[in-house]
């Protein structure tokens, strides 16, 4: 009984803030209410407003099964074939401008942000490496 008061009470603080970015959105934020609520999911975690263990079975369970969540997404766009076949052109050149632009974006930060490795020890040759040989 206990684990199920743990996935619902997991589940609702997932939806309260999904919910509360809706609204956010809807009163006037520029940004996507599901993107907000995780911004603000992400703000009380870190904040330690919002301990992990509330939302770790609801969240568990949730990412186990998210493959059943993309149905309804595929079951749409096989309704919007035609639409889909007569704009796939325009499809394909963004799906692959976005795809390009997120590898580069991914790249050019990571040269950025990482700690170059050291240089390797050149290798020896001549005399020197053969007396090491010995």
């Amino acid at each position: 009984m206990m684990e199920r008061m743990d996935y619902l009470f997991g589940t609702a603080i997932l939806v309260g803030f999904f919910l509360v970015g809706s609204l956010l959105h809807r009163v006037g934020v520029p940004i996507p209410g599901g993107v907000l609520g995780m911004l603000l999911f992400y703000l009380a975690l870190s904040s330690r407003l919002l301990k992990p263990a509330w939302v770790e079975r609801a969240s568990t369970l949730l990412l186990r099964h998210m493959v059943l969540l993309f149905v309804p997404l595929t079951v749409g766009l096989m309704d919007m074939g035609k639409l889909l076949s007569r704009q796939w052109l325009a499809i394909a050149a963004s799906l692959l401008i976005s795809f390009l632009a997120v590898l580069l974006t991914t790249g050019l930060l990571g040269r950025w942000l990482l700690p170059a490795e050291p240089d390797a020890p050149a290798p020896q040759t001549g005399k020197a490496a053969q007396g090491a040989g010995r």
